[in-house]
């Protein structure tokens, strides 16, 4: 099973792209905040980055504000990368559902 679930406040406005065979994308930065505090009893934030495709990237690029608290399902991709005979992989968020649990409009 490959799931993720996170709720967080959008950091930066996503903006919204097209690749070469005319698919929408965007990235929308979220943060949230940990579940339990650190050495000085502070909470930190956690800063993801979430990968947004096709009709659902034209939804929250069209209707996302600053600080609107998100919720977002999706999966993990990773991505293998050969470098200097070295592998590499990289992994990114992508959502499949949000869901706006509260916005300033």
């Amino acid at each position: 099973m490959n799931v993720f679930c996170v709720v967080g406040q959008i950091e930066q406005l996503p903006s919204l792209k097209e690749t070469a065979n005319g698919i929408k994308t965007c990235n929308v930065m979220i943060k949230t905040e940990r579940a339990f505090a650190n050495s000085d009893g502070e909470y930190e934030m956690d800063h993801i980055l979430i990968e947004v495709w096709r009709g659902l990237a034209e939804t929250i690029a069209n209707v996302a504000q600053i600080d609107d608290l998100i919720a977002v399902k999706g999966r993990v991709a990773s991505r293998k990368v050969i470098k200097d005979d070295r592998t590499f992989y990289n992994y990114a968020f992508v959502a499949e559902k949000i869901d706006f649990l509260s916005s300033k409009v």
